[in-house]
C-alpha cells in the first residue's frame, strides 16, 4: 500500500553523486535520500546560521521549502554536472558549522513537570467550560471516529476559535504547519523541544541554536510556553469530555541506515494500522532497519493529532498523531 505520490520511473543512484558542502551552490539540482528520493534545489545558503534552503520541485509538497543545516547535505544526492564551491569557500562552512556543534542537554525534572501537569489541568478545567458553552463538535453530538482518515472540520474549528480566544493562533497554525512539512525544517520546532524540556515534559539532547531570533517575539520563551500550555490542556479537555483515557496508535519505519537510538522530543505516530504498514518496508533489500509497532498510550503524552489539526488532512492522509516521547520506547 502507498499512501503517497511516487516516481515508478525514478533515475538510479548510480546517475548521481553524494551530497557534500562544496556542492551548496544556489541554483544546484539534488534529490533527497528518502524512499521515493524527492527532488528539489538548493535555492539559498545563510551564512550567519549557516543553514540553506531546499525548494522541494516534486511530489505533494511541490513548491514548499525546507531550511536545513549545511551538514545535512548528505542527506541529499546531486546531479554529476553540479557546480561545486572552491576550497576556500567549503571551508568558511565547514568552520562555521563547528561554532553550532555543541550539544544541548536537558534532562526531565520530575517536579517541574509536576509544576507543569497541574498548570495544564488548571487550563484543562478552564477549557471545558469554554467547550460546553462554545463549541461546535459537542453542539452537534460528535464523537470521533478512529477508523476515520480524516479528522473532524468541527473539532478543527473548535481548536482555531480557542486560539483565536487566546491569541494564539498564529503559534498554532506555523506549529502545525511546520510539523506536517518537516518539523526539522528551520529552528521553529526546536524552540518548542528546548521549552517543553525546560517544562519538564520531554527530554532535550540537541545541537544549540542557530538563528538568533529562536526565542525573540512570537517565538519567545515566555511566549511558547504559553502556547504549549493551551495546546496540551485542550486536547486533555476534548478527551476527557469523550470520555477516552489512552488510545491505540502505530508507527511504521523503514531506513536505509543501521538500527541506532535517536534522540527524540516528538514522536510521529498513526491511529491507522494500514498506514503504518505503509511505512514498513520488509521486503526491500535496500532498507537495513524496518520495524512495526502498536502501542496504546495514556492521552496526556497526545500533542497533535489529525482529528482537531486542519494541516494534517490536506495533501497528506495519514491519520497522525505525534506524540511527547518516553525515552522507554527506544524508536
Amino acid at each position: 500500500m502507498s499512501i503517497h505520490e511516487f516516481d515508478k520511473n525514478k533515475k538510479p543512484d548510480s546517475e548521481f553523486i553524494s551530497g557534500h558542502i562544496k556542492y551548496l551552490v544556489p541554483e544546484n539540482k539534488c534529490r533527497l535520500l528518502d524512499g521515493r528520493r524527492t527532488n528539489g534545489y538548493i535555492e539559498k545558503y545563510f551564512e550567519d546560521s549557516a543553514m540553506f534552503r531546499w525548494r522541494i520541485t516534486k511530489f505533494e509538497d511541490k513548491g514548499k521549502f525546507w531550511d536545513l543545516p549545511a551538514e545535512d547535505i548528505k542527506l541529499f544526492q546531486f546531479e554529476k554536472d553540479s557546480l561545486i564551491l572552491n576550497e576556500s569557500q567549503v571551508k568558511l562552512i565547514i568552520n562555521k558549522i563547528q561554532t553550532y556543534q555543541q550539544v544541548l542537554n536537558i534532562e526531565i525534572n520530575m517536579e517541574i513537570q509536576k509544576e507543569t501537569n497541574i498548570e495544564i489541568d488548571r487550563k484543562k478545567e478552564e477549557i471545558i467550560k469554554w467547550v460546553n458553552k462554545n463549541a461546535v463538535f459537542f453542539k452537534k453530538n460528535h464523537k470521533i471516529d478512529f477508523t476515520s482518515c480524516e479528522g473532524s472540520k468541527m473539532l478543527a474549528t473548535d481548536l482555531k476559535h480557542y486560539m483565536e480566544s487566546v491569541h494564539l493562533l498564529k503559534e498554532e497554525k506555523y506549529t502545525s504547519e511546520t510539523m506536517v512539512l518537516n518539523p526539522n525544517s528551520g529552528e521553529w520546532i526546536k524552540g518548542m523541544k528546548i521549552v517543553l524540556a525546560e517544562m519538564g515534559l520531554a527530554s532535550y539532547q540537541g545541537k544549540i541554536p542557530r538563528t538568533k531570533d529562536i526565542f525573540e517575539g512570537l517565538g519567545s520563551k515566555e511566549n511558547r510556553r504559553k502556547y504549549l500550555i493551551h495546546r496540551l490542556a485542550f486536547i486533555r479537555a476534548y478527551y476527557h469530555l469523550l470520555n477516552i483515557h489512552e488510545v491505540v496508535l502505530y508507527r511504521g519505519m523503514s531506513s536505509e541506515s543501521k538500527w541506532k537510538e535517536i534522540f527524540r522530543t516528538f514522536l510521529p505516530c498513526t491511529f491507522n494500522l494500514e498506514v503504518a504498514k505503509s511505512f514498513s518496508d520488509f521486503n526491500n533489500p535496500q532498507y537495513q532497519s524496518v520495524y512495526l509497532v502498536k502501542m496504546t498510550v495514556p492521552v496526556e503524552k497526545l500533542f497533535m493529532t489529525y482529528f482537531e489539526t486542519e494541516e494534517m488532512n490536506r495533501q497528506y492522509k495519514e491519520s497522525e498523531a505525534i506524540l511527547l516521547y518516553d525515552n522507554n520506547l527506544k524508536l
